[in-house]
């Protein structure tokens, strides 16, 4: 398949079926199945002959002008091949065909590995913001994805075929989205995985778990401010001898927290801003000096509790028990629940660790109680 027309909406070099793309006549009707989406999508007469010609390799602008001899106005002949592109385009049934082996970097994800290629340096730089730590080695990867732009839209393909398509503005954030569904929570379940940020200090390592909006990115920048290293603000993997390893995803921060790391972050302001699909804007923040990377033995967790303005930092230890409970409601299970060993590796956890609840109302002073208690003054 060839470049659309000019004036078209795609404008990528190349256009090809999709895998798993059909087409047929069925009762001398025109339709074309999409494995993917079990749908079957009916074609008018002209899109059957785009569809039909553009199988047969023939070039965009012939057909355009092929349209035009069957009695559509030129006008009409590049609208009906843009509207047909677009909405095969939309719906996955073609994708884009880029060299786009400039543009690649591969990251970790869990126990997974992802090769990462893109069809220009905006798009790659959009997506590497996501990861601590990317590299330019593309072996021994365990899922390769390929991500184009079209106009202002991106598509992402897997394996050559496409998974999401969004605007340019919100691929970060929903390719995160996806990753996380796909390929971490759908792993081979060796580790339990906790919804929790990871900071360390020297061989130390401090858990913090707390429901969205309870400025546990925010307290996570004032720490690193403060020393600590980095391995997560989101979700930790905890291994059968009960020590983590952080999902390396950099630091998001909301719009409402970015007024908050003026004073520990100094240039925050001008980093990108992506649109989540839930409205919320956020920039995701380089950290890659503080990162701390391999395994991490934990001494503390702590759960956050937001208080009123003037609630004074106040830490409260915890029982095994309770702490079992609150790590059990905050994890995610592969099979959709917590499977005996899962539970043993939680008990092995906290049985070699201290567990508080903190109540704050301010990241700089909750930052100089969990400075008190790595240093043992508590």
């Amino acid at each position: 398949m060839h470049a659309p027309p000019t004036g078209s909406s795609p404008d990528l070099a190349v256009l090809r079926t999709a895998a798993g793309t059909s087409f047929a006549l069925i009762d001398q009707l025109p339709v074309l199945f999409s494995e993917d989406d079990q749908q079957l999508l009916e074609l008018n007469d002209v899109a059957a002959f785009i569809w039909c010609s553009m199988q047969d390799a023939v070039p965009l602008d012939a057909i355009s002008g092929q349209l035009a001899e069957r009695g559509l106005t030129p006008a009409a002949a590049r609208e009906s091949l843009r509207d047909a592109l677009n909405q095969w385009l939309s719906a996955g049934l073609i994708v884009p065909c880029t060299d786009a082996a400039d543009f690649v970097f591969t990251a970790p994800i869990g126990r997974t590995s992802i090769e990462i290629r893109t069809s220009d340096v905006q798009i790659m730089n959009h997506l590497r913001s996501l990861f601590v730590a990317t590299t330019s080695r593309t072996v021994n990867v365990d899922a390769r994805f390929t991500v184009h732009r079209v106009g202002a839209t991106s598509i992402v393909m897997r394996e050559g075929r496409k998974v999401l398509g969004c605007a340019i503005n919100e691929l970060a954030p929903t390719f995160k989205a996806y990753v996380i569904e796909h390929l971490l929570l759908a792993g081979d379940g060796r580790d339990v995985i906790f919804h929790a940020a990871a900071v360390t200090s020297g061989d130390h390592g401090l858990l913090i778990s707390a429901p969205p909006g309870t400025g546990k990115s925010t307290l996570t920048m004032h720490l690193l401010k403060a020393g600590f290293g980095y391995a997560t603000d989101d979700i930790v993997l905890i291994g059968a001898d009960g020590s983590i390893r952080g999902v390396p995803f950099t630091p998001t921060l909301k719009s409402n927290s970015w007024p908050l790391i003026d004073d520990v972050r100094l240039g925050a302001d001008g980093v990108p801003i992506h649109d989540r699909l839930d409205g919320h804007a956020v920039r995701y923040l380089d950290v890659e000096a503080d990162f701390h990377e391999g395994a991490i033995r934990v001494d503390w967790i702590v759960f956050l509790e937001r208080g009123s303005d003037r609630t004074a930092p106040a830490l409260t230890e915890l029982n095994e028990l309770d702490t079992l409970k609150r790590i059990i409601a905050a994890s995610f299970a592969t099979q959709g629940k917590l499977t005996g060993d899962g539970f043993r590796i939680l008990k092995r956890l906290v049985s070699h660790t201290r567990s508080f609840v903190l109540q704050y109302a301010e990241a700089a002073d909750a930052t100089g109680k969990l400075i008190e208690l790595r240093d043992g003054e508590l």
